[in-house]
C-alpha cells in the first residue's frame, strides 16, 4: 500500500482544461437519451428558450469535467468516496475554453481516510466564473 501523501489547507488543485465543441455536447447529450430539440444541441431551441441564439453546454458536463479534475486530486479514492456540488452561473457556449480550479478549504478525519473539501470552480477563457461548489473525497 502507498503512503499517504500530505495536503494542507490552501493547496491547490492542478487545473483542468477542456475546450468546449459543439461536437463534444451532441455526443454529451446523446448518453442522456434527448430525442428532441433541445438547448443544448439545437440552435433554434436555444434561441426559443431565451438562451441566445446558440446551444449551451449542459450543467452535467461541466460537473463531469469538475469531476474529472476531482478525480485527479483523490486518485482511486475519488470512485467511492467523491462528492461534487456545484452551482452554475454562466452559460457555457461552444468556443469556451473552460479551466477547472479548486483549493483545500477543511480537512478532518473519519474512518477510513481524511475527507479533504476543495472550494472548486469553473472559469472561462475570460476568467469569468461558469460554475462554483465544493467536491470532497478522501485520502
Amino acid at each position: 500500500m502507498g503512503r499517504m501523501r500530505t495536503v494542507e489547507i490552501g493547496d491547490e488543485l492542478e487545473p483542468l482544461v477542456k475546450d468546449v465543441v459543439q461536437e463534444d455536447m451532441d455526443l454529451f447529450e446523446s448518453f442522456a437519451l434527448l430525442d428532441h430539440p433541445n438547448i443544448h444541441t439545437d440552435p433554434k431551441a436555444a434561441q426559443d428558450a431565451g438562451v441566445g441564439r446558440d446551444p449551451i453546454a449542459s450543467g452535467r458536463m461541466t460537473t463531469a469535467y469538475a469531476s474529472e479534475a476531482a478525480a485527479r486530486f483523490f486518485g482511486e479514492k475519488w470512485t467511492g468516496t467523491g462528492k461534487t456540488d456545484l452551482n452554475f452561473i454562466r452559460p457555457v457556449k461552444h468556443g469556451d475554453i473552460l479551466t477547472v480550479r479548486g483549493v483545500v478549504k477543511e480537512k478532518t478525519v473519519e474512518v477510513g481516510g481524511t475527507r479533504v473539501v476543495l472550494d472548486i470552480w469553473v472559469e472561462n477563457q475570460r476568467g469569468d466564473k461558469t460554475a462554483v461548489g465544493s467536491a470532497s473525497g478522501t485520502l
